[in-house]
């Protein structure tokens, strides 16, 4: 009888263990089931940016796909962003501060995309570009872009405003401004800080490499040379 009682309970401790197969189960059909992104919009924006004489809010991005559950994370490539609304194939977001040209995913049940990538455990992405004059409306007229080794002249009538960007540069480089009058610079970072440096005469201001750095201008009645 003792020996029969030992036996049943060995076998039904190994149907237990083996019902584990339940959550395994379960676990596979999360996994087998990764959200999906269909589009973002935009997929050009802005962490918040708080200027010297602007402001403005972080870019609102909204996610379409399908598979995104109540446990959903979004990232801009490692940094959480908060979730203003998910109805399970549309998300809500915003930039968040520090965010620099990469990779927006959206992830579940614990999973992540490998860095730099927009694939992983559990979670999908697509590339977001991080621009920090898109959110002007073009405030100071068409972006003027000066290549690598290369500078333009440009001339300012009255006291006038210009904006900039550099060519992706494969080494840290410096932006050169030679101009008959002192002139007021403001240059973002990747991720969209802006340092100023304010009625200076001919200053030489150094960049870093693998970026397009974006930066403004500021002269009155003159003609500049502006290099990289």
């Amino acid at each position: 009888m003792r020996l029969f009682l030992f036996l049943s309970l060995a076998l039904g401790s190994i149907r237990c263990s083996g019902g584990g197969g339940g959550s395994n189960s379960a676990l596979s059909g999360l996994v087998a089931s990764p959200p999906v992104l269909a589009s973002a919009s935009p997929q050009i924006g802005s962490p918040a940016q708080n200027n010297l004489n602007s402001a403005y809010p972080a870019t609102i991005v909204t996610i379409i796909g399908s598979n995104f559950g109540t446990d959903t994370v979004v990232r801009f490539n490692s940094l959480p962003a908060p979730i203003l609304a998910n109805t399970g194939t549309e998300i809500t977001t915003t930039v968040p501060d520090g965010t620099v040209t990469g990779v927006l995913s959206v992830s579940k049940s614990g999973g992540s995309c490998t860095p730099g990538q927009k694939t992983g455990v559990n979670c999908a992405g697509l590339d977001f570009f991080v621009d920090c004059y898109s959110v002007t409306n073009k405030q100071y007229g068409d972006e003027l872009e000066i290549p690598s080794g290369n500078s333009k002249r440009i001339t300012f009538l009255g006291v006038q405003t210009k904006a900039f960007r550099s060519s992706v540069l494969k080494a840290p480089g410096n932006i050169t401004i030679g101009c008959d009058s002192v002139v007021t610079v403001r240059v973002f970072s990747k991720s969209c800080v802006a340092t100023d440096q304010i009625l200076v005469k001919d200053p030489t201001i150094p960049i870093p490499a693998d970026t397009a750095t974006q930066f403004y201008v500021t002269a009155g009645n003159s003609t500049c040379t502006i290099g990289i």
